[in-house]
């Protein structure tokens, strides 16, 4: 299929045969369509610019020769995938032999290594200059196709002389041009310990991170806990506590260096990734799985050709692998059309923990500055709180409070979102009758981009939430994660009970069926004297470690069934 969809409705002009195939290798199993195109689009033969991906890799020293010459391998296939890479080694004492190491694995990969000592220049007046922006066409020329490796140097014209860095993330900074060329897409950290380190995932590493997002607490989580392995003191004074500190000292030295080598990556990445467009990617991996020879698992390859994580952020801690499912993307492409059947389904891997297997998907974790994010949480709209309110539901016991426009629901843009994502006219009275008093929360991506409407349903003495509509605009589906971030947010926010409903139809289904913990169709006779017909599907995630578990309770299962199934869509006739 995806051979005969790239000769017919690609344009592809790679130069060897090898590429080729190692395109569809990957794209055959992984991508959408509009990844493919998205893909041959900017990494072509025709591609109108130059597109480069900037490379830091630790511990080269510590390689053995087997992960190197793999290494080697996959650097000649992103090159060969149409990014050039730029090489920047940290600072260490080591910096010579991590050079010389980098060149034979880059003649290894049949390329030509540039080695630059003096790639930023900071003058008598403070300011830097970056040689990747003062030499941009030496970079894009493709009659030299040099690759560059910059050295963690510094030449200051102050003293006339040369230094070492000591603040990588300054460095990294500097020598990075803000938007110009050469175009930098993609920025790739590889190291011996992987990916920012998550609670949540048994402290395997976050599948994405939404930098705008969750920078800054992510950051402060890793300081403290580098602060935490740092403060080596005995319980008490007594032999024993003495003897047990003194046994575990190279285990918390070890930690500490681990954190604080995390915390400043996330930092690298938070730095590089702000001066890029947002549409840039980071990647954070061990060299072992960068080095891997499975195109499909290889980390690099994989975000090259797809630019997401090789898994979903958004699937839940307690499903299995994706490709027990033999997971189709197609969802990417279609509408977002939610007012989110079979019978009862309870999900096998629900009561299970995921296989843990030393893999790329445990290691790797895929960043994007991203976008803005707010979650407003207003049970009740009102004149004050809201933007494009009817006056039939503005209130005179509403309180008066003043309200930044950022901090207001803007209705007139959260109608538009929902009537171009839907196709349809939504009636903003019905619509507001319905929800208005038990919302749970409303999330906005960016100026309206994508939303989640979110309301209490049920017995007032008892109730549960249900995500009531959910859309992303066309121009950022499948890009930046936010669907995945979306969705994230709410298993977060609301962690024991959500529902959603969708058309028995719908193509997304699949997609939700692998985020859900059960899915039950509502057509089916919920007692004898209670029976309707419906189109509808409903999704039910929870917490896994919960006691209860509603799909063993049929009085709430009912409960669930009823309420959605009954819910009166808010469409213009």
């Amino acid at each position: 299929m995806w051979k005969q969809a790239l000769n017919r409705g690609f344009k592809y002009d790679q130069p060897n045969a090898a590429a080729r195939k190692l395109i569809l290798s990957v794209l055959s199993s992984t991508a959408t369509r509009r990844e493919a195109r998205d893909y041959l689009v900017k990494y072509g033969q025709n591609s109108s610019r130059a597109n480069h991906c900037l490379l830091l890799i630790r511990h080269l020293q510590t390689m053995g020769r087997g992960t190197l010459w793999q290494l080697s391998g996959a650097i000649e296939k992103l090159r060969m995938l149409g990014i050039r890479p730029i090489f920047v080694i940290p600072p260490s004492g080591h910096v010579m032999q991590n050079a010389e190491t980098l060149d034979k694995v880059l003649t290894t990969a049949n390329l030509r290594p540039l080695h630059l000592q003096d790639a930023l220049f900071r003058g008598s007046d403070g300011t830097y200059s970056s040689i990747l922006s003062s030499q941009a066409s030496l970079f894009d020329s493709k009659s030299l196709d040099l690759i560059p490796v910059i050295q963690p140097y510094v030449f200051d014209e102050a003293t006339a002389s040369q230094r070492l860095t000591n603040d990588m993330v300054s460095f990294m900074e500097n020598i990075v041009p803000r938007g110009g060329a050469p175009y930098i897409d993609k920025f790739f950290i590889l190291n011996n310990i992987g990916g920012i380190p998550s609670d949540e995932r048994r402290n395997n590493a976050h599948v994405f991170i939404n930098l705008s997002q969750e920078y800054k607490t992510l950051a402060s989580s890793l300081s403290e806990k580098a602060g935490s392995f740092s403060v080596r003191e005995p319980q008490s004074q007594n032999l024993l506590d003495r003897l047990t500190l003194h046994l575990k000292e190279d285990e918390l030295i070890s930690l500490e260096r681990q954190y604080k080598e995390h915390l400043e990556d996330l930092q690298l990445m938070n730095a590089v990734l702000s001066r890029l467009s947002n549409s840039s990617t980071g990647l954070i991996t061990t060299t072992k799985a960068a080095a891997s020879t499975s195109d499909r698992k290889n980390p690099l390859l994989y975000n090259l050709l797809t630019d997401r994580s090789l898994i979903s952020s958004s699937l839940p801690r307690f499903k299995a692998r994706p490709e027990q499912w033999d997971e189709d993307h197609s969802w990417y492409e279609m509408s977002n059309e939610v007012e989110a059947n079979d019978y009862a389904f309870r999900d096998p891997e629900y009561s299970g923990a995921a296989k843990h297997q030393e893999d790329s998907i445990l290691v790797t974790t895929v960043l994007k500055r991203g976008v803005h994010i707010k979650m407003l949480e207003y049970r009740t709209l009102s004149q004050y709180n809201s933007i494009g309110l009817p006056k039939s539901f503005h209130s005179k016991e509403a309180t008066k409070v003043s309200y930044n426009e950022d901090s207001k629901v803007n209705l007139t843009k959260l109608k538009r979102i929902l009537d171009h994502s839907f196709g349809r006219d939504l009636d903003l009275d019905h619509y507001l009758n319905r929800i208005n008093g038990r919302i749970a929360s409303i999330i906005v991506i960016g100026d309206y981009e994508g939303i989640a409407v979110l309301t209490y349903e049920g017995p007032s003495e008892n109730p549960f939430v249900y995500l009531d509509k959910f859309a992303v605009l066309p121009h950022l589906k499948g890009s930046l994660g936010i669907s995945d971030i979306i969705f994230n947010l709410m298993f977060k926010s609301f962690p024991r009970e959500l529902l959603w409903r969708s058309r028995s139809d719908n193509v997304v289904n699949k997609w939700y069926f692998q985020r859900s913990a059960g899915v039950l169709d509502l057509s089916i006779a919920l007692s004898d004297d209670d029976r309707k017909n419906s189109q509808f599907k409903l999704f039910y995630h929870g917490d896994p470690d919960s006691n209860k578990d509603p799909f063993q309770d049929k009085a709430r299962l009912k409960e669930y069934a009823t309420y959605v199934r009954d819910i009166e869509p808010s469409w213009a006739k």
